[in-house]
C-alpha cells in the first residue's frame, strides 16, 4: 500500500514538525487529516530515501489505516530523493509506502567479516 504525508510547519528550535498522513487513495483531501508533531531528532535525516523510511517507520504506519487501494487519487503527490532539507518540503505532498513494521534497517558503525 502506498501512503502520503505533507509537512505544515518545520519548527527548528524545538527540532519537530507538524506533518499530516493519509494513505495514496484516500477519499479526502490530506488536509482535512489529522496533523502530528513528530520529533526528527529521532529520525534518520542522512537523506530523502532513509527520512521517509524513518518517518512511516516511526509514525506514519499508526496513522494509516489499512483500507483498500480501489478509489481514485485526488491528492497530488511527488516523490524525493537526494539530499534532506526538511525547510523545502515544507507544504509539499511525498509519496511513500507503508511497510512492515519488522523490516528496518540497522544502524551499525563498523561490520567485521
Amino acid at each position: 500500500m502506498k501512503a502520503i504525508f505533507k509537512i505544515e510547519e518545520y519548527l527548528p528550535k524545538t527540532t519537530q514538525i507538524v506533518v499530516r498522513f493519509a494513505r495514496l487513495h484516500a477519499p479526502e483531501p490530506i488536509e482535512k487529516y489529522h496533523a502530528v508533531a513528530v520529533d526528527y531528532s529521532k529520525l534518520d535525516c542522512y537523506d530523502s530515501e532513509s527520512f521517509v523510511k524513518s518517518l512511516m517507520r516511526e509514525v506514519g504506519n499508526h496513522q494509516v489505516k489499512k483500507y483498500e487501494d480501489k478509489e481514485p487519487i485526488i491528492n497530488e503527490s511527488e516523490t524525493i530523493s537526494g539530499k534532506l532539507d526538511l525547510s523545502s518540503l515544507v507544504g509539499r505532498t511525498i509519496e511513500c509506502k507503508v511497510e512492515n513494521d519488522k523490516k528496518q534497517i540497522l544502524k551499525v558503525r563498523r561490520v567485521e567479516l
